[in-house]
């Protein structure tokens, strides 16, 4: 394109032949009419199973004197060129033929017919040059061309050094400049005799942008004459005059318009812009400047409807359109559909085709300005005669009466694109002065001949059968419609109009997840009407931030809405305000939502955003006032929530009591059930509940909310609100002044859901634990433990816990279990401290099942001060008195040194030692412990334990049954016992600790 600029408007000096001027021209003509990507004009007439573009595609370059064939693709690239007694013959390879519509309704200069004949193996295309012409033909950039030039006069041709008549194709010479003939200065003298690349008028863009869309200006040095239209997702602005257009930087915004593209070629100019979210389409015109405006408000002024009837004039069907000031057809190729449209652009003032007109053949589209026949067949024929456009076709148009919507009297039934592709105009809903059934039959019979179309076929039909569905309030079957429509034409989903309407449908369902698709495509992000729904949605789902920016950014479109919407939506607006602390928009949005309200309802859901306001205000007790006002409204749905939030307000105000709150409470929730106002009602509950410690009805509470409401944003809350409460219970100490085992039956009907992953889930369990094994209850206190170590636990942390589990069984007198846990839950490389714990559980359960050569096995070497107390009660068992006692003794060390009382295990240690001398007949060992730890039995524990075992062995007064009773008092069993419960007290005290030196999460 910027070469083909730069010729155009710097032409190169006349030192080229006339054939190579010729040439040059034709080839800007070319490089200009492709300067838009897959934009072509020529013909209608489609041969059938023709190649896509993609494998042949040929263009056509034409100006006045020259014309230009290139073949482009897959196949058309390697074409052959031949001539054949004054014919050109291109050869295309393989099965696949040529689209000629182009070609043959428009034929470049030279060309007096096209043909085109094929075999199985290749097709060739024939043209058949005109008198006066040459051709010259080769590769270039990739595709094939033939070129046509006026024939030189015969000493102006330049010499190709052949002379037997034939033409050899030299691409060299014909890439350079041909040299410049000697004989004939007087060319450089005489620049008519240079045919020079023509220039095009300039018409430079001015944009500026306006409410919610972009205006578009085109100044002509002359009368014009356009057409302006929206297919898709395109705008088109067609002139029926080649000029440059000069393309300001702002036009493309990203916004509105996103892409544009243009070119010219016979005698037209085509412009097309990307603008998908844009929704309506207006035009002005001054005599000289044409003013397009995409998006926005429409302009205002006078428009002239374009008159379309039926004509059978010729004996078949056939459809005049009454444009005053068209001129020409405009064949022009749509690349994002593929097919060729008919545009007949008309002068000023204004004329346009507000609705689009269908039959089976083709399709009349809406248009801004002028005349635009898109979706023919092959044979469809259109002609400009004066101010007339005649549609016809050999056989005739089948026209409808009940589903075409051609006829005027039925424009009730077209389809007219609404100003906001999310709006809903207030007159939908008007009843038809035919009756429901009658409109209801005629739109579903058009819709069902514009399904039969195809998957090209045009939406209006269905549309319009989906809007009156809207409407009349069957929105259900509105989305019917629309989904059928988009699985059968997916073209759909790219018109807004399309996207809005489902929007519709689905919102005045209560199907807001299932919108947000539509919503968030690029057809509606810039569509305010759409964007209020999407702010509805939000604050319906609780992202009240997100809520607030898009009733924000739609907010100019409220007006547009009927009253009926623009209060809820308006309430809605107040409402997400007010969640986030903008009292001041909150304020105004429902003094502008109770304005708006018509019904008794509307009003009292507006006063009740308003009471809620009051009271964010500070003014609570007025707020209590219109609380109790709204609770007596007849729908439950309003009354219930105003109902609930007095009675909140009552209790916080004192003015009730919390068995007064609860119970009023109570009976809401199940007087109204199913959406948020239940969640706020379990959510009030359960805070009053914790309020009043009373832990498992609260849980309860909240945990049935969040059972029926499983994903929505406050059944979340409640969930979160219930962790929290779980683990304050089990870990911030709460339940502590629960009795152990009304703490464990609490925990045990929550543990399921509430239980949390990892450390603190682990952590919560200890600490029961721990609270059941002070009491005693050992069974409950190893089943917890065994659901860790067998379903939650891996690796170190099974096996340490597996250690507390096997401590327990040992405690309740269950070595074998003990030993299980243990085994099972063998590894390697773990911790020091872990194994020699776990080696003196397994060595004391062996004791406990008489093993007691297998539980010094166990032991081995270990030195340790409990791995001498677990071979001190194996020996003993093995009745090794000797050793018992020695190794008791060695436990004792030199603490008979030491003044004070002695501990209470050391206590159990020294008694021990003495009886197992007494039953060793060691009286030496005897009296050394006698002499060293005497002075200990005054302050003893037990002083009458401690006299009786250090007694000689003599006797002296001493009896056997006091000695029987020394023994008894002095259970080492007893003793372990008492040791293992402080040590899981110590731990839990240790986890503690180390949990509060932990710094908490960071929230968002």
């Amino acid at each position: 394109m910027d070469r083909a600029r730069m010729l155009l408007d710097t032409p190169k000096a006349a030192k080229r032949s006339l054939n190579l001027s010729l040439r040059t021209s034709a080839i800007v003509a070319v490089t200009v009419g492709m300067g838009m990507a897959g934009l072509a004009f020529g013909d209608p007439a489609l041969i059938p199973q023709i190649a896509p573009r993609s494998e042949i595609d040929i263009r056509v370059g034409r100006n006045k004197q020259s014309g230009r064939v290139e073949i482009y693709g897959a196949i058309g690239s390697r074409a052959s060129v031949r001539r054949d007694n004054g014919q050109v013959v291109v050869r295309l390879p393989g099965q696949m033929r040529p689209d000629l519509g182009d070609i043959r309704a428009n034929p470049p200069a030279g060309v007096k017919s096209v043909d085109l004949k094929s075999d199985a193996r290749a097709s060739e295309l024939w043209l058949t040059i005109a008198d006066g012409f040459e051709t010259h033909f080769g590769r270039e950039d990739g595709a094939v061309f033939v070129q046509i030039d006026p024939k030189a006069v015969d000493d102006q041709r330049p010499d190709d050094g052949k002379s037997d008549g034939k033409v050899v194709v030299n691409l060299q010479d014909l890439a350079k400049d041909a040299p410049k003939p000697a004989s004939k200065p007087t060319d450089l003298a005489n620049p008519s005799r240079v045919n020079r690349a023509p220039t095009a008028p300039v018409v430079a863009l001015d944009v500026a942008s306006v409410d919610g869309g972009v205006d578009i200006s085109f100044p002509f040095e002359g009368p014009a004459a356009a057409a302006i239209f929206r297919r898709g997702d395109s705008v088109w602005v067609v002139f029926d005059q080649e000029v440059d257009l000069r393309l300001p930087g702002n036009l493309k915004d990203g916004m509105i318009i996103q892409d544009a593209q243009w070119t010219r070629n016979d005698g037209f100019t085509a412009l097309r812009l990307k603008a998908p979210t844009a929704g309506s389409l207006s035009a002005v015109n001054d005599g000289l400047v044409w003013c397009v405006r995409v998006g926005g408000k429409p302009f205002d002024g006078h428009v002239a409807e374009v008159n379309v009837v039926r004509d059978d004039s010729s004996g078949v069907p056939g459809l005049n359109i009454n444009l005053a000031g068209a001129t020409r057809v405009a064949w022009i190729r749509d690349p994002s559909v593929g097919d060729r449209m008919a545009i007949v652009p008309a002068r000023g003032p204004i004329k346009n085709l507000s609705t689009s007109r269908t039959t089976l053949e083709a399709t009349l589209a809406s248009t801004a300005q002028g005349a635009a026949i898109v979706h023919m067949t092959p044979d469809v024929k259109v002609k400009v005669d004066g101010d007339l456009i005649e549609i016809s076709r050999p056989g005739g148009l089948t026209l409808s009466k009940s589903g075409s919507g051609l006829s005027p009297s039925d424009a009730a039934l077209a389809y007219k694109n609404a100003l906001y592709p999310g709006l809903m105009n207030p007159d939908w809903s008007a009843t038809p002065p035919e009756g429901f059934l009658s409109r209801y039959n005629a739109l579903q019979a058009a819709a069902a001949d514009e399904g039969n179309l195809g998957s090209a076929a045009p939406t209006k039909a269905r549309l319009a059968l989906a809007r009156f569905l809207v409407g009349q309030g069957l929105n259900y079957e509105a989305q019917g419609v629309l989904d059928l429509l988009v699985k059968t034409s997916p073209r759909g989903q790219d018109d807004p109009q399309v996207r809005g309407l489902r929007v519709l449908a689905r919102m005045l369902t209560g199907r807001f997840a299932a919108a947000t698709g539509d919503l968030a495509s690029s057809q509606l992000i810039n569509d305010p009407a759409s964007r209020l729904w999407s702010g509805y949605s939000e604050m319906k789902a609780g992202r009240y931030a997100d809520a607030v920016k898009d009733f924000k950014f739609g907010l100019r479109a409220l007006d547009q809405f009927p009253l009926e919407w623009r209060a809820r939506i308006g309430s809605a607006y107040a409402f997400a305000a007010l969640q986030q602390n903008d009292l001041v928009t909150a304020q105004a949005m429902i003094t502008y939502a109770i304005g708006q309200a018509q019904s008794s309802l509307d009003k009292l859901g507006a006063y009740l955003v308003d009471a809620q306001i009051i009271e964010a205000q500070g003014d609570k007790a007025r707020a209590l006032k219109v609380y109790q006002a709204v609770a007596r409204a007849s729908d439950d749905g309003i009354a219930t929530p105003a109902a609930m939030h007095a009675a909140v307000l009552a209790y916080d105000l004192k003015k009730a009591t919390s068995a007064q709150t609860l119970a009023a409470l109570d009976s809401l929730r199940f007087r109204w059930r199913g959406d948020d106002t239940e969640l706020q009602l379990i959510g009030s509950m359960g805070q009053i509940y914790l309020s009043e410690g009373r832990y498992r009805e609260a849980l309860m509470v909240m945990k049935s909310g969040g059972q029926s409401f499983a994903g929505q944003p406050q059944a979340t809350q409640i969930q979160a609100s219930m962790n929290q409460t779980f683990r304050a219970l089990f870990l911030g100490g709460m339940a502590d002044g629960l009795q152990p085992i009304e703490a464990l039956a609490l925990f045990n009907d929550f543990k399921k859901d509430l239980t949390p992953i990892g450390a603190d889930g682990d952590e919560m369990v200890r600490r029961i634990v721990r609270r059941l094994v002070d009491v005693d209850l050992l069974d409950q206190a190893a089943e917890l433990l065994d659901y860790q170590v067998n379903h939650r636990l891996d690796g170190v942390a099974r096996s340490s816990v597996a250690s507390d589990l096997a401590a327990i069984y040992l405690m309740n007198h269950n070595p074998q279990k003990a030993l299980q846990a243990l085994w099972n839950t063998r590894t390697t490389l773990l911790p020091k401290a872990v194994m020699a714990e776990r080696r003196i559980l397994e060595a004391r359960a062996l004791n406990e099942l008489n093993e007691p050569d297998k539980a010094l096995d166990v032991l081995s070497s270990d030195n340790s001060p409990d791995a001498d107390d677990v071979r001190a009660d194996v020996y003993w068992n093995k009745q090794d008195y000797a050793r018992a006692g020695a190794i008791l003794e060695r436990r004792l060390g030199d603490i008979w040194k030491k003044g004070g009382p002695l501990a209470q295990g050391d206590e159990g240690r020294l008694i021990r030692a003495a009886v197992a001398y007494s039953l060793q007949k060691d009286q030496p060992s005897l009296t050394r412990l006698s002499t060293r730890f005497g002075k200990f039995a005054d302050t003893a524990s037990a002083p009458d334990a401690v006299r009786v075992a250090l007694a000689p062995l003599d006797g002296g007064t001493l009896s056997a049954k006091d000695f029987a009773a020394s023994a008894a008092a002095n259970d080492s069993f007893a003793g372990w016992v008492s040791g293992m419960k402080k040590k899981f007290r110590q731990k839990d005290d240790a986890a503690a600790k180390a949990a509060s030196a932990v710094p908490p999460a960071k929230t968002a």
